[in-house]
């Protein structure tokens, strides 16, 4: 399996160690992407102990492979659904949307990465005439939630102003972990699987692969954790989201969704880097197979690369194609799991979905700060896993 496009253009900023002592803290944080990145940051901020462990390298796996965009609206995926047709519960991810939107603002000011400050339009695109409804029904959505969009001039999509910015996601991540990395509160450990949890009534243990121990308030799981911990929570499924990388003569900055029968987003660059994901296929463990999930990918990399092809006909394309794939995570109603598991006390989830997933673990991050602290919002009752 190819690495993702991130893993290619960066090299690695810093070698965390791995554990080698038994420890205390407040909060521990499993996983190094993205997820727990964000997560870390917030309980640092506010002053927690906090313990974070990855069991590879910072930001080297789901971290690695996103498609690299962050949208600035609420995801259509979050409404479609029986769960969300109440106006309130609209509304109220709509303010969440939002408000992830300042919580990412904040972290790039203090990393001081401000070209992730950026933004640029993002279009949603119809290509096939039959469905022309699956648009009518993206501009009434977005129209009843108060959203501003244009329609192009050939009616064939939806233009959302200054409605997206990139993210190179494993740059984002290890800057993050950079600069917490410098609070005397924060200890980041690579290379530090954790093998065995332990839950009691006003506290947590882990016990990791070299059979060290750490001892907290409180834990949080992350989206970088193993496959099987994740679809082992009632309604989450694991998906492999397949891309591509290539060079282009299309040197313009955008974001597009296809509004095909399987959605496909395509981010571009002033340089001409181009990015094609897609073809979310449901996670199985045949995809643990190395040969198996590289046939994949360049099964997928034609069909992929067919699609920008076809959609700028006129434009040059390198033969050199990075293929590669990802993991996300899908719910019944698109809704993240920001809680706590009610059979495991002290332990807590910050699970994102989809193609929102960005915005999700921000509020997630949030809303778990103050929860470990005892102070509930009424938000959580949305995110439960049992819902």
């Amino acid at each position: 399996m190819q690495k993702g496009i991130w893993l290619r253009r960066n090299k690695i900023k810093n070698i965390y160690p791995y554990l080698s002592k038994n420890l205390e803290c407040d909060v521990i944080v499993v996983g190094g992407g993205i997820c727990g990145a964000i997560t870390a940051y917030f309980l640092a901020k506010d002053g927690f102990n906090v313990a974070v462990i990855e069991k590879n390298l910072i930001g080297y796996n789901t971290t690695s492979v996103s498609s690299a965009c962050m949208t600035d609206f609420i995801d259509e995926l979050y409404i479609k659904s029986s769960f969300n047709k109440d106006k309130n519960i609209e509304r109220k991810l709509l303010d969440l949307k939002r408000k992830a939107n300042s919580l990412l603002d904040e972290i790039i000011v203090d990393i001081q990465k401000n070209e992730y400050l950026k933004r640029s339009d993002y279009t949603i695109l119809n290509t096939k005439m039959f469905q022309k409804s699956m648009l009518k029904n993206e501009i009434n959505m977005r129209n009843g939630i108060g959203e501003k969009v244009d329609i192009n001039d050939s009616n064939s999509g939806i233009n959302i102003k200054q409605g997206a910015r990139m993210i190179d996601s494993y740059d984002f991540t290890s800057s993050i972990f950079e600069y917490i990395s410098k609070f005397p509160n924060v200890h980041i450990f690579e290379n530090t699987k954790l093998k065995e949890l332990s839950s009691f009534y006003d506290y947590v243990e882990v016990k990791t692969q070299n059979d060290f121990v750490i001892r907290a308030n409180s834990l949080i799981l992350t989206t970088s954790v193993d496959n099987l911990q994740i679809s082992s929570m009632p309604n989450i499924e694991v998906y492999k989201r397949f891309s591509v990388a290539i060079k282009t003569n299309i040197k313009e900055k955008m974001c597009l969704k296809l509004l095909n029968d399987i959605p496909i987003y395509i981010r571009c660059d002033e340089n001409g880097n181009a990015i094609i994901s897609g073809i979310d296929t449901k996670y199985s463990f045949k995809m643990d197979n190395n040969k198996y999930i590289e046939n994949l990918e360049k099964e997928n990399e034609k069909r992929l690369k067919s699609t920008i092809i076809k959609l700028f006909p006129k434009a040059e394309f390198s033969d050199e194609v990075i293929s590669y794939s990802g993991n996300i995570y899908s719910s019944k109603d698109n809704l993240p799991i920001i809680c706590e598991i009610e059979s495991i006390p002290n332990v807590y989830v910050n699970v994102g979905m989809g193609s929102s997933s960005i915005s999700q673990i921000l509020i997630g991050a949030d809303i778990l700060k103050d929860a470990i602290k005892g102070y509930y919002k009424k938000e959580m009752n949305l995110f439960k896993i049992n819902r």
